[in-house]
């Protein structure tokens, strides 16, 4: 989970254009090197035995996120038969003084309307007749997160999932679920033949949002392990769980979805918040634990300090959180350049302070020069050497991601020296610092010896754009050593609270709407008006007027003002819908303001993905469409990678990317190798 985004801020290096020619340069060979070239992009027969593998990889995605936080911040099971937390499954039928609203405890969706249903009693506050599992702490909290994403389902009471999907998922919808299966098969079917499922959590968040618990790290992992290797052995047609790099390179050579199951959790074995120094003995017996539970990828850190080594600092909440969780403020200091220009800031605030107790205080700030920014002076700890090297006996995968700027040297430099070479890592969802960022950012110095020893780097791409998307991921890819050039793959961090991408350049205009309010029959009418492009009506309606056959009103509005550049429309009577053939009833004693959505739609627009020669992902009556609405969930991506595959230099990032199967399966076989020198 990364709320920043590594890809946001200023340019990161030169020309996009011309470091895709570089990366070009790098690229594998195989089957995209033939001179007719063939998109991988829902290739149906991408791999076949005995031959390098192909697809792309995500290194960083969330699919139980929903039973992170104590269940109540992502809203929605990934599947049916997915346990969901109390509180979290909404019954309009218990409203009224008897009765109950939810689900009084953890029980698994029977249904996609249940797992996908209204996040009413997840997010909303507590209400004696209509919400009586909701919480009005929670409903603060998540509607500041909702505030300043934009999100639209948090701008209606009891916003509409399946089978509609009239509010979620969105793109920069960060607290609905975007993982659901028949998602996670259209990106599979697109090319997704790795991926990396991690546990996250935040016990700091879920007590501030009054959650049901499991709240601590150690029980919210387990039970998000359980439930995944669960989902994906319901699922074993299409894809599997890979506990080796030889499960992984047979399961991507029957054209499966190889899974790797992976742990980002602040406190690994609650060492922290049990207060009790472990031995070495205990740190080493939870690392094996979590090996025997199928967990292969690793984060020894992620948001807060633990017993391992230091947090990167860069987001100004998360100081907060490490106050919360270890009884102390990150020890930061100035960076003195090193492209670390970010600053974290102090603050107080009331409500803070009463759910947080000191963390709601001042965190103290170093005095830094001008340019210069923070970073953690907290490095490796000998207990994260200890369990950095369980790892790598068990020949896990290391992320080095969320580690201070220290602990990532301290790392780099303990892994270098074993009896069978370099150990490989693994930075994976990142992206290059620059001159200008924080400490959790990657330097060409770092992601040069990541390449030397056959690692990986997964790109970021949140809160971006397939343009920028390319420029950085291309600045990545054009990173070598000694003539060997890093393997690059995607890095997610869908359902971990990121904004997934959406291009300007694609976008349909954004739905515009013509209101007459009161009594619409006796007002002037709507005016409908386009300074550009021509109407499109989404969608009509008169107040609480029981519309009951198809040939509704928003046909009516259409027929009457869709492809003109202004139009004035007048409500019509009940007389004028009965002559139309619509059958209506008014209720008595109900406004009857009319309110009618529309587009203005340039014929002349140019998509960016054609749907006429590419399938568009569709569930219950919902289609969706990436020119108009981005990465709303992960069963986008092949339309995010399209539009990417269509731009300069595109064709050549793409097939980098679809060698990442093949360069996971040789990290990770090199991982194992030099894992069985270590002592």
């Amino acid at each position: 989970m990364k709320k920043a985004s590594p890809m946001t801020g200023p340019v990161l290096a030169p020309a996009w254009s011309a470091l895709a020619a570089a990366a070009l340069t790098l690229a594998v060979s195989g089957p995209a090197s033939a001179q007719a070239r063939r998109s991988p992009i829902f290739d149906p027969a991408l791999n076949a035995p005995g031959r390098p593998l192909r697809g792309f990889a995500d290194l960083h995605t969330h699919p139980m996120a929903h039973l992170g936080f104590g269940g109540h911040v992502l809203h929605g099971a990934p599947d049916v038969d997915v346990l969901m937390a109390p509180g979290t499954i909404y019954d309009p039928g218990g409203q009224g003084v008897s009765g109950a609203t939810c689900n009084g405890s953890m029980r698994r969706a029977a249904s996609a309307a249940e797992a996908l249903g209204t996040s009413y009693s997840t997010h909303r506050g507590h209400d004696l007749f209509k919400n009586k599992c909701g919480n009005h702490v929670r409903q603060i909290v998540l509607g500041e997160m909702a505030k300043s994403h934009g999100i639209r389902s948090f701008q209606v009471e009891r916003p509409v999932g399946y089978p509609t999907f009239t509010h979620f998922p969105a793109h920069n919808d960060i607290l609905h679920q975007q993982m659901w299966v028949d998602w996670i098969r259209r990106a599979k079917e697109g090319g997704l033949r790795v991926m990396v499922a991690l546990t996250v959590n935040s016990r700091t968040l879920a007590h501030g949002v009054e959650a049901n618990p499991p709240i601590d790290d150690k029980g919210s992992g387990n039970l998000q392990i359980d439930e995944l290797v669960r989902f994906v052995g319901k699922h074993a047609t299409w894809m599997e769980i890979a506990r080796s790099s030889g499960d992984l390179r047979r399961i991507v050579e029957k054209n499966k979805l190889a899974v790797i199951v992976g742990v980002e959790l602040d406190d690994i074995g609650n060492f922290v918040w049990n207060k009790t120094a472990p031995t070495e003995a205990q740190v080493r017996a939870e690392i094996r634990r979590l090996h025997g539970l199928g967990v292969r990828y690793v984060f020894p850190v992620h948001l807060t300090d633990n017993l391992f080594g230091g947090a990167a600092a860069y987001e100004d909440e998360v100081a907060r959180a490490n106050r919360f969780q270890t009884g102390k403020w990150w020890d930061l200091e100035c960076s003195r350049g090193e492209g670390i220009t970010k600053r974290i800031q102090s603050g107080n605030d009331l409500f803070k302070l009463m759910k947080l107790g000191d963390a709601g205080g001042h965190i103290p700030l170093p005095s830094c020069k001008p340019g210069e920014g923070h970073k953690n002076r907290l490095g490796l700890l000998p207990m994260g050497r200890v369990a950095i090297n369980e790892m790598m006996k068990l020949g896990m995968i290391i992320d080095i991601d969320h580690m201070s700027q220290k602990m990532v040297g301290d790392v780099l430099a303990f892994t270098r020296s074993t009896p069978g070479g370099a150990y490989p890592l693994v930075s994976g969802h990142n992206g290059l610092r620059g001159s200008s960022g924080n400490e959790n950012g990657r330097t060409d110095a770092q992601y040069r010896e990541i390449a030397a020893r056959g690692g990986l780097a997964g790109v970021g791409f949140g809160d971006s754009d397939a343009r920028s998307f390319l420029r950085n991921a291309a600045a990545v890819a054009a990173i070598a050593s000694g003539g060997k050039p890093l393997q690059i793959t995607l890095g997610s961090d869908i359902n971990g609270m990121v904004v997934m991408p959406r291009s300007a350049e694609c976008q349909a205009p954004r739905d515009q709407e013509a209101t007459v309010p009161g009594d619409a029959w006796r007002h002037p009418p709507a005016q409908l008006r386009c300074a550009k492009g021509e109407i499109d009506v989404r969608s009509a309606r008169i107040g609480c007027l029981d519309i009951q056959t198809s040939g509704n009103l928003t046909g009516l509005v259409g027929r009457a003002c869709n492809a003109k550049t202004s139009c004035s429309y007048k409500a019509p009577t009940p007389d004028e819908y009965n002559r139309a053939g619509v059958r209506a009833a008014t209720r008595t004693f109900c406004t009857q303001a009319m309110e009618i959505v529309y587009r203005c739609v340039d014929p002349a627009a140019r998509a960016c993905v054609d749907y006429s020669k590419f399938p568009k992902a569709r569930m219950g009556s919902r289609s969706w469409d990436y020119n108009e609405e981005g990465v709303a969930h992960i069963g986008l991506f092949p339309d995010f990678l399209k539009h990417v595959e269509a731009l300069p230099g595109g064709e050549q990032l793409i097939d980098r990317l679809y060698n990442g199967a093949e360069g996971f399966a040789q990290m990770w076989a090199r991982a194992e190798a030099v894992g069985r020198s270590v002592r």
